[in-house]
């Protein structure tokens, strides 16, 4: 406080005895306005410790509170957005390993699927072609039996044709006795 007050006397009387010594004119220094202004000075300062430097000083630490607890809260923000950064880094990893997963999952279920379908397509030829043999072989056996009706229908028409041209009455009766002959034997 002393030497605050030393070093404002001698700001205050700087100018004075500059003021003094300079000039056209010599005049004897008025220490008398000096003094006074020293004395309005220490009143100045006075005052001014006693009551607004209280003021200044709690404003001072409010303000330094203030920004500490800022500072505090920035680290803090910094801290945390540091930790989100990492989980999100983390998740991004996780994220990645479980898209390869699921991709590699996809990709053995199109596999599966399509042996399956493959494999149902294979049965459904194989049906296709067991149903194919099987109308084929139904046309060849229709196809013969028909043949054999129409071939047997034209042997008969022709042998009928041919017997009927060639064997005569005296052969009919020949045929009808030896019929008649054989059945009584067969009766007996």
């Amino acid at each position: 406080m002393i030497r605050s007050l030393v070093a404002a006397l001698g700001l205050v009387a700087l100018p004075a005895v500059a003021f003094a010594s300079g000039g056209a004119e010599h005049h004897a220094p008025q220490w008398s306005l000096t003094l006074w202004a020293v004395v309005n000075f220490v009143i100045y300062l006075y005052l001014m410790r006693r009551f607004a430097w209280p003021a200044i000083r709690e404003y001072l630490q409010d303000r330094r509170d203030d920004v500490v607890a800022a500072l505090e809260a920035a680290a803090r923000a910094r801290e945390e957005a540091e930790r989100l950064k990492a989980e999100f880094e983390r998740r991004m990893q996780g994220l990645q390993s479980e898209a390869e997963k699921a991709r590699a999952e996809i990709l053995e279920l199109a596999r599966a699927e399509a042996r399956r379908l493959i494999d149902q397509a294979e049965k459904t030829a194989e049906l296709i072609r067991t149903d194919a043999r099987l109308a084929a072989d139904q046309e060849v056996a229709r196809a013969r039996h028909v043949l054999q009706k129409e071939s047997a229908e034209r042997i008969t028409r022709l042998a009928t044709e041919l017997i009927a041209a060639q064997v005569t009455p005296q052969d009919q009766e020949r045929f009808v006795e030896d019929f008649l002959a054989g059945s009584r034997g067969a009766v007996s």
